[in-house]
C-alpha cells in the first residue's frame, strides 16, 4: 500500500507541474506578442493584459493602473491580508530593448515555443519574471491559501530608459501609499558556473552609473595638408589611454559577503583566497582568477566601455571638434567627482573636455539577512540541490535603486538558471526562456511567497 500511495503522490506532483508548465509558457508567448518596445514603450496594452489574468483566475480584482504619460501605465494589483503588516511587493517591468527581427531564429515578438523554449524579447529581462510571479499566485489561490501578510502584484513601464514615467513617478506619488515590507524586483539570477555549480545571485546594491562626453578641439582644414591639431587624432589618443588602464579590483561589504559564501564550498587554498580576498597581497596574488568571468570582473571593479564615436561630414574635411560617450560603472563607494579628475589625469590633453550626461543617485544597499533575502536563499537552495545563493552587487542599473533609496529593502532576481553565455541574451539576439526554467521559477516564488506571507 505504501508503494501505491508513493506512486499516487509522485503522479499528483508530476501533473501539478505539468499545469504549471502550460500555463506558464501560455501566459509567457502571449506576454511576448504584446510589442512593448521602449522607446516608445506603449506599456498600457500590457498593463490591462495583466489586469485581466490577474481577474480570470481570482488572483484579485483589486487591481489599478496609472497613467503616467499617453501609452504609458503602472500596474498596481493588491491582495488583502488578514494581518496589519506591510506587503510584499512582487515586481517587474513591462518594457523592453527594440528587436531587429532580421538577425533573431524566431521573431522577437511572436512568442514561438521551440527547441524547449519560449523565444522573445522580454522573457529575461523582465516579461519571465512577472509570468512567474503571476503564475505562483494562480497557484497558491488555487489551492485555497490565506494571506495573512498582503501581496502587491506590480508592473512599471520605463525601466529601459531610466524609470520616469515608472518606478521613478510610482516612488514619488504613491511610496507611502504602497509601504512594502519588501520589494522582489530583477538584478541576479541563477548561474551555472564553469565547473557545473548553481550560484543564485541575489542583488542588494547595484553600481552607480556614469555616463560621459568627451569633446576633442581641434583645428579644421583640407584633408590634403598636414594637420597637428587634428581632433580626431587628439580623441583616439585619449580613448587608446582610457582603453590601456588596467583594472583596479576592489572588495566591499557586498563582494565580500558572495565571495566569503563561495568560499564555503571550495577547498584550501581557493577557500582561504577567497575569505582573504579583501587583503591587497590576495588581490595581486588571485584578482584575474577571481574576475576570470565577465559576470565576476564587472562587480569588482569600475568599468569604462567606449560606446559611440562622432566626428567629420566630409572625407576630405577635417573636423573642429570629435566626441566620444562613454558609459562608466562605478563601484558604490567610488567617488564620481574623483573618478572624473582620475579620467583627466589619464588623458592629459587641454584640448579634451569632459562633460557629465547623466549619474545615478547614491547607491544604498539591502540588508544581507533575514526577511525576504533568507526566503529567497532558503527556496532556491532547496529546489536546487547542491546550489548556492549569494548576495550580489549588480552590475547594470535597474528600478531597486529607487526603493533603496528611501530605505526599502528591496532584492532582485530571477529565479531561474542560465549560463554566462545564455545571460548575454539579455538584450541580445534570440532572447529565450526555458520552459523548465519558467516551472522552476514559479516553484521557487510561490515558496518564498508562502514563508513570508502565509505561513
Amino acid at each position: 500500500m505504501v508503494g501505491v500511495w508513493e506512486r499516487e503522490i509522485t503522479k499528483s506532483m508530476a501533473s501539478e507541474r505539468e499545469i504549471v508548465r502550460e500555463r506558464a509558457v501560455a501566459l509567457m508567448s502571449q506576454y511576448v506578442q504584446i510589442d512593448t518596445s521602449n522607446p516608445p514603450g506603449n506599456e498600457m496594452a500590457a498593463a490591462e493584459w495583466l489586469r485581466d489574468r490577474l481577474a480570470e483566475n481570482g488572483v484579485t480584482s483589486d487591481v489599478v493602473i496609472h497613467e503616467t504619460a499617453p501609452g504609458r501605465g503602472v500596474l498596481v494589483g493588491r491582495i488583502e491580508g488578514t494581518e496589519p503588516l506591510k506587503p510584499l511587493v512582487l515586481n517587474h517591468h513591462m518594457d523592453v530593448v527594440p528587436a531587429d527581427p532580421r538577425k533573431w531564429s524566431h521573431p522577437p515578438f511572436a512568442g514561438e515555443v521551440a527547441d524547449g523554449y519560449v523565444w522573445g524579447r522580454g522573457t529575461l529581462d523582465t516579461k519571465g519574471l512577472g509570468v512567474m510571479h503571476l503564475v505562483a499566485l494562480e497557484r497558491l489561490r488555487r489551492v485555497g491559501v490565506v494571506f495573512r501578510r498582503p501581496v502587491i502584484f506590480l508592473a512599471v513601464p520605463d525601466e529601459e530608459v531610466g524609470g520616469e514615467k515608472g518606478m521613478a513617478w510610482l516612488v514619488e506619488h504613491h511610496a507611502e501609499n504602497l509601504d512594502p515590507e519588501w520589494v522582489w524586483d530583477e538584478g541576479g539570477m541563477g548561474l551555472r558556473l564553469k565547473d557545473g555549480e548553481v550560484m543564485f545571485g541575489i542583488a542588494v546594491a547595484e553600481k552607480k552609473v556614469l555616463w560621459l562626453r568627451l569633446v576633442a578641439h581641434g583645428e579644421s582644414g583640407h584633408g590634403s595638408l598636414p594637420n597637428p591639431n587634428n581632433p580626431n587624432a587628439h580623441l583616439a589618443r585619449a580613448l587608446r589611454l582610457i582603453a590601456d588602464q588596467r583594472p583596479h579590483l576592489r572588495v566591499n561589504q557586498v563582494t565580500r559577503a558572495m565571495l566569503g559564501r563561495l568560499a564555503t564550498t571550495r577547498s584550501f587554498p581557493v577557500s582561504w583566497l577567497l575569505r582573504h580576498a579583501g587583503n591587497p597581497l590576495v588581490m595581486r596574488l588571485a584578482g584575474s582568477r577571481l574576475a576570470g568571468s565577465d559576470l565576476f570582473a564587472a562587480m569588482l571593479q569600475d568599468t569604462v566601455n567606449i560606446t559611440t564615436l562622432k566626428a567629420g561630414y566630409k572625407t576630405n574635411v577635417v573636423p573642429e571638434r570629435a566626441e566620444a560617450t562613454l558609459d562608466c560603472r562605478l563601484l558604490p563607494e567610488t567617488d564620481e567627482e574623483e573618478f572624473v579628475r582620475w579620467l583627466k589625469s589619464i588623458i592629459a590633453n587641454e584640448r579634451i573636455e569632459i562633460e557629465v550626461l547623466e549619474h545615478s543617485m547614491p547607491v544604498s544597499v539591502a540588508p544581507l539577512s533575514g526577511g525576504l533575502m533568507d526566503a529567497i536563499v532558503r527556496a532556491a537552495e532547496r529546489h536546487v540541490p547542491g546550489s548556492l545563493a549569494v548576495p550580489i552587487q549588480m552590475p547594470g542599473a535597474s528600478d531597486s535603486r529607487f526603493w533603496r533609496a528611501i530605505g526599502v529593502p528591496t532584492y532582485g532576481i530571477g529565479p531561474y538558471i542560465i549560463s554566462e553565455e545564455e545571460a548575454k541574451l539579455v538584450h541580445g539576439v534570440d532572447e529565450r526562456i526555458s520552459v523548465e526554467n519558467l516551472e522552476l521559477g514559479v516553484r521557487i516564488t510561490c515558496d518564498v511567497i508562502r514563508s513570508l506571507c502565509v505561513e
